[in-house]
């Protein structure tokens, strides 16, 4: 039958995940008529083969029978392009919390294109393109996604906690991290995302105990005005006076 020649082609030869170009250009390699492909993806998409993820593009269905579902992490780097998993999703792939979020975060630059899609797993967080880094390659199975590193994930906790599940699961994942943080790289990190994160990070690296030599750093950021350690949080609190920082927070998880 057509539809599994077809298929099988575009499986073999890496792609399960694949657009209607694709599947064209892949039609006349094979020898089927390239003006059959909308009707033979009709039908694979109707027999449960193979799911639309977007417009025009599609990945297979372990229904198939042509191996597994592609692993959502490759599923949201077909949605959008460029992104890279984040927030919750990467603080669990980095083993820095116990929960398994049920959503697939990711960061994309902003001018990015995201399918409106009113029921999705994935949501994707747009930011301006100078505070796109601090990302990592990993592979997934046969497919190389790309997701940010311990650093930049805790950092965007610090921006974004409703996005990490709250503030105190950020806060808990900074001390699973413990040692295991590259203060260097977070040190500089910071800086590029706004004095508010930098004094967010002052504080929390002070009540683990980090060297003063690190917290100078992050002391003499010049600042104007109170910031609110959980950003999502309520304006009451103690102020420190040191960061500049209401502490806005209760018991910790």
């Amino acid at each position: 039958m057509n539809k599994v020649k077809l298929l099988r082609e575009l499986v073999n030869s890496g792609l399960k995940i694949f657009s209607l170009k694709d599947a064209r250009e892949m039609a006349i390699k094979i020898g089927l008529n390239e003006k059959s492909v909308t009707k033979i993806l009709y039908h694979l998409k109707k027999d449960g083969w193979i799911e639309p993820i977007k417009n025009g593009v599609y990945s297979i269905t372990s229904e198939s029978g042509f191996g597994p579902h592609p692993h959502d992490f490759e599923v949201a780097m077909a949605i959008v392009n460029p992104c890279a998993i984040s927030h919750w999703t990467a603080l669990h792939y980095h083993h820095l919390t116990q929960q398994t979020p049920n959503i697939i975060y990711a960061i994309t630059p902003i001018g990015s294109t995201i399918p409106n899609k009113k029921k999705s797993i994935f949501h994707f967080v747009r930011l301006k393109k100078d505070r796109y880094f601090g990302i990592q390659n990993v592979w997934m199975g046969e497919a190389k996604v790309q997701i940010t590193d311990p650093e930049r994930t805790l950092l965007d906790g610090l921006l974004h906690p409703q996005y990490c599940g709250d503030f105190n699961e950020v806060l808990h994942a900074f001390k699973v991290c413990g040692s295991g943080l590259d203060l260097d790289k977070i040190v500089t990190y910071s800086k590029k995302l706004g004095v508010a994160t930098v004094k967010r990070l002052g504080f929390i690296l002070e009540s683990l105990g980090v060297d003063n030599k690190w917290l100078k750093t992050l002391e003499e950021v010049p600042v104007n005005g109170i910031r609110k350690l959980d950003p999502s949080g309520s304006t009451k609190g103690t102020k420190s006076k040191r960061w500049k920082i209401i502490e806005n927070i209760g018991g910790e998880s």
